[in-house]
């Protein structure tokens, strides 16, 4: 690998370095979960939604709790909702089925 993070092949053929994904751990979802209570709390729930910057008052929120974190809004804290909201919406699928719950 050289400095620009590219793998080159034998014959000269470069491929992108393929980073791996972070794992949270139960402490920054917590943190993430409480930043999100506070910021609705404090008005950026709006009806459509969260208001505009309020990725940036969650990022904020997180390094008062966690100091030394290294979560940026876009991708990690993006991507955690993204995910929390596809699980969410499977999972009311399921219990609005009868005969389950």
């Amino acid at each position: 690998m050289d400095s620009t993070g590219i793998y080159s092949g034998q014959d000269g053929d470069k491929m992108k370095c393929v980073r791996g994904r972070r794992s949270w751990s139960k402490i920054e979802e917590d943190a993430l979960i409480m930043c999100l209570t506070n910021i609705v709390t404090e008005g950026w729930k709006s009806e459509n939604g969260f208001k505009a910057g309020f990725q940036g008052e969650l990022e904020k929120g997180m390094r008062r709790i966690i100091p030394n974190t290294d979560l940026v809004a876009t991708p990690h804290i993006n991507s955690k909702i993204h995910v929390w909201k596809k699980k969410y919406g499977m999972l009311s699928d399921l219990l609005s089925k009868s005969g389950i719950g």
